[in-house]
């Protein structure tokens, strides 16, 4: 008998692990993915209901709009608010910079992580590799 080729063997490791934590059909606790995934916008939607002027919770509401089928528009209007409220804010001006190289728009993201950087000089380690050496 042939023994299974490394790659063989590598798809249907695959395979159970996804099916096995819920990624292709259910989640472990029985409920559908897109269920999780409405109740998670639902969370994010009402955290910034109640909390309107808080710079943050825009921010992460923008990084599941991004995160989540593309919802490139939402994402835009939450870190556009969120810099509204704090235009120093750095972690909202690298999510418009993602959100930017997300929609193609990769000179005017380059000004976005250029604002990141000056404005939380701890991203620059990790936005040097998109605009270059900063230093």
């Amino acid at each position: 008998m042939k023994a299974p080729s490394p790659t063989a063997c590598l798809c249907c490791a695959l395979i159970v692990i996804l099916v096995s934590c819920g990624c292709i059909t259910h989640t472990r606790d029985g409920t559908g993915f897109m269920e999780n995934v409405n109740r998670s916008q639902e969370y994010y939607d009402n955290r910034i209901a109640a909390e309107p002027d808080n710079a943050e919770a825009w921010c992460i509401r923008g990084m599941y709009y991004n995160d989540n089928y593309n919802q490139y528009a939402e994402a835009m209007e939450s870190c556009n608010k969120a810099l509204e409220l704090d235009p120093e804010y750095g972690l909202a001006w690298y999510l418009k910079g993602v959100i930017l190289t997300n929609m193609n728009k990769t000179d005017e993201a380059a000004a976005c992580f250029e604002n990141a950087m000056r404005f939380d000089p701890g991203l620059e380690k990790d936005l040097s590799f998109i605009v270059g050496d900063a230093g």
